[in-house]
């Protein structure tokens, strides 16, 4: 009887700790910690313990935040649940360094010019590629209204998907600069697969209009762009994107003359630029 009893506790014990273990601290933990009267530096002691972050599950939503603060939680604590990672240990750089924008906190992107997303706490660099590739597109409307309808320049991508896959519907971005640029000189676009490439519109010529260089408006996403450090910004979306192709168009062609004649110049969108393209699948 006293083995049954003895193996009994033995059990009980194992799936206590291994509940224990699996547990993801959440928003409810941190509430109850504050009515504890926990210290706010022992909460974020807790957080950043956490291995991981599939260690935690807090929701930071409006109606989440709501909840924090009607348990009187703090806005320190709650910065650290939107954003768990550590904050970066005061380092001496280099002057030269220091003046090229390097950067070792964790929670910034790698100084190196590009686009990245965050997953989790891990900053992905999204792989880019020089875009010269052109078509005239729109000949057959243009023929059949005889000139009266405006032809376009198509820039495309080969390879019908991105190699880089974005596996969130409302990811995080982050831009790192080249020297002189700035969030303004990148569109983020929606890509038509058509075939075995990916294709969007960098200007337009002939028709009543004359021509006009530029991403198709209604193939633009807009986002929202916050500068957080030298040559640095965050990139957040108002909204969720749906599974697709998607692009950040860095354009550095100026816009160019097609053509002049006695009805006027024809003019056109440099298709030359440096794209980042990523697929969002279903």
């Amino acid at each position: 009887m006293k083995k049954l009893t003895v193996l009994f506790l033995i059990v009980h014990s194992c799936v206590c700790w291994s509940q224990q273990m699996s547990h993801r601290l959440n928003n409810q933990d941190i509430i109850d910690m504050v009515a504890l009267g926990i210290s706010d530096d022992v909460i974020i002691t807790k957080i950043h313990s956490a291995a991981k972050p599939e260690d935690l599950a807090f929701d930071t939503s409006a109606d989440g935040l709501k909840a924090l603060k009607a348990s009187k939680v703090s806005d320190a604590v709650i910065k650290v649940m939107i954003n768990p990672a550590p904050s970066a240990s005061i380092t001496v750089v280099p002057a030269a360094a220091a003046a090229a924008g390097v950067t070792n906190d964790p929670n910034l992107p790698p100084p190196e010019v590009g686009v990245y997303w965050k997953d989790g706490y891990t900053f992905m660099r999204v792989e880019s590629e020089m875009v010269s590739q052109a078509k005239v597109g729109g000949r057959a409307g243009s023929m059949f209204t005889y000139g009266m309808r405006s032809q376009h320049w198509d820039a495309y991508v080969n390879g019908p998907t991105s190699k880089n896959r974005v596996k969130e519907r409302r990811p995080l971005f982050y831009f790192y600069v080249p020297d002189g640029s700035s969030s303004s000189d990148f569109v983020l676009i929606k890509l038509e697969k058509k075939g075995n490439r990916r294709e969007f519109q960098v200007g337009s010529f002939g028709g009543v209009t004359g021509g006009k260089s530029g991403v198709k408006r209604d193939k633009e996403i807009p986002f929202k762009a916050e500068h957080v450090a030298v040559r640095t910004y965050r990139i957040t979306l108002d909204d969720d994107l749906k599974p697709g192709e998607y692009a950040f168009f860095m354009g550095t062609g100026q816009q160019s003359m097609m053509g002049e004649g006695r009805t006027g110049a024809r003019s056109g969108g440099s298709a030359s630029g440096r794209i980042y393209d990523f697929t969002v699948p279903d």
